[in-house]
């Protein structure tokens, strides 16, 4: 399995345990994150703090019936599903996840809607 596959996957199973510094070791210390081609956040502290609130406040997880990767390239085709601690609504949804690999660790994540 390539490296960033195995980001990847290391980086769901740490989402999906709740568990903040796992997922955060995935990433580069410069990691940038977009929504499409909004740039959300960049470095690894800011990205911490953009995921601390949701790891310690809602029930969440997620699953990759299909991911491909070419080189340092990985997109994964997810399903996830969030409970929102207020109401108790669950909402679900999919998206395309396209991540970059640098130096062992992910580089860049974009989302895709």
């Amino acid at each position: 399995m390539p490296a960033i596959e195995e980001l990847a996957a290391r980086q769901l199973e740490a989402y999906n345990a709740s568990n903040l510094e796992a997922f955060v070791a995935c990433y580069h210390p410069q990691v940038r994150v977009f929504e499409g081609d909004t740039l959300l956040c960049e470095g690894r502290e800011a990205f911490r703090e953009r995921y601390r609130g949701l790891f310690s406040n809602v029930e969440f997880g997620g699953e990759v019936p299909k991911r491909l990767a070419v080189g340092g390239h990985c997109v994964d085709f997810e399903r996830y599903w969030r409970i929102d601690p207020q109401s108790g609504e669950r909402s679900e949804g999919v998206v395309l996840v396209h991540y970059t690999e640098c130096d062992g660790l992910i580089a860049s994540v974009r989302f895709l809607r």
